[in-house]
């Protein structure tokens, strides 16, 4: 045996077997994912898919936007990996994705929302070390207006959880036989607005801060002509009576960050509503261990981090403790998550 022969067999066996039994794979696409966002945030920048709705070079692309024409060449072939873009020859144009997610004229428009997460990743996320060293940081909302961040949210629920939810609760016969509903920090008044809809006979009322309503949900009310049956009510529900004599309270995502209160916001939905009528609540949880889901446990290290100082996301069972001290009865659960919202549905009665 030769010299390189013998090292050759020597490096073999020094080598440890763990390639086949401990994959590396998933911090590969940890990386991935991180180089494909700065892909997407560049093209959304550029507004590159309202460009790319008509096949177009990269060449024109890049007179048109401004940009180096080789390297816009490299990101359109990156984006067609991604399947973003699709290419013709040598002309470039949008996906049946990207049309529907990433153009302003479609319906699903991601475009708010996708503004909202990359401002949390390059002004948030990338202060994190800073965070962990000192406990907080505080970061400014700078960038994006209430009015864009309640839009950015009605475009998150309309990506499929405001159709699992309602799909839920058209099975209840509760929701059958209400008359007023309340939906608390409604925002955007989507739920409100699609209820009401579904259910003919249903007068919704969503309550939420002056400026929201003002804002956004006024103008969604008109658009979707249900101004006769979806009534606003300008209020802080942490600090001011929410009303009375209602069949439903609904509430999605809007008790976050208010653990000292939730008890309390608990018994006045339990006191707004009718005997027998009942609270659904729309929100994430972490299981009992605390180690997931990690979308939720993401979400919840970048508030503790940067807007809520010793902020915890609560488990179901502990939003289920304040639900029954509050007095309520816990009557179902749905699970209507989906791998950017693992939510859960609380059915809970008032006896």
């Amino acid at each position: 045996m030769g010299v390189g022969e013998a090292s050759a067999t020597q490096l073999a066996k020094d080598i440890p077997e763990i390639a086949e039994r401990v994959s590396c794979d998933a911090v590969c696409r940890v990386i991935q994912h991180a180089e494909e966002f700065y892909v997407l945030d560049a093209a959304l920048e550029f507004d590159l898919f309202e460009r790319l709705k008509q096949p177009t070079s990269a060449h024109e692309l890049a007179k048109i936007i401004g940009t180096d024409p080789k390297l816009t060449e490299k990101m359109c072939g990156v984006l067609v990996a991604m399947g973003l873009l699709r290419k013709r020859g040598h002309l470039y144009e949008n996906s049946g994705l990207a049309n529907a997610y990433l153009v302003e004229a479609s319906p699903y428009c991601q475009k708010n929302l996708l503004r909202l997460e990359r401002s949390m990743i390059k002004d948030r996320w990338t202060r994190f070390l800073e965070a962990l060293r000192h406990g907080f940081v505080k970061v400014e909302r700078n960038g994006y207006s209430a009015r864009e961040f309640t839009l950015a949210m009605a475009e998150s629920a309309l990506r499929g959880e405001l159709q699992r939810t309602v799909e839920a609760l058209q099975q209840l016969e509760d929701m059958k036989r209400a008359r007023k509903l309340l939906d608390l920090g409604g925002g955007h008044g989507l739920y409100a607005i699609v209820l009401a809809k579904v259910f003919p006979d249903l007068h919704a009322y969503v309550l939420d801060l002056p400026h929201v309503l003002e804002q956004v949900t006024r103008e969604m009310v008109c658009r979707y002509e249900m101004g006769d049956r979806v009534h606003l009510i300008p209020a802080d529900f942490t600090k001011e009576e929410i009303g009375s004599g209602y069949d439903v309270v609904f509430a999605s995502h809007s008790l976050y960050g208010k653990s000292d209160q939730l008890l309390a916001i608990l018994k006045k939905i339990h006191a707004s509503l009718n005997n027998g009528g009942i609270f659904v609540s729309n929100h994430w949880y972490l299981d009992e261990s605390r180690e997931s889901p990690l979308r939720a446990l993401l979400w919840e290290l970048h508030l503790a981090s940067f807007y809520f100082k010793g902020f915890d996301l609560f488990t179901l069972r502990e939003f289920l403790w304040c639900l029954n001290k509050a007095g309520f009865v816990v009557e179902d659960m749905r699970d209507i998550s989906h791998i950017d919202s693992p939510s859960k549905l609380v059915i809970a009665r008032r006896l």
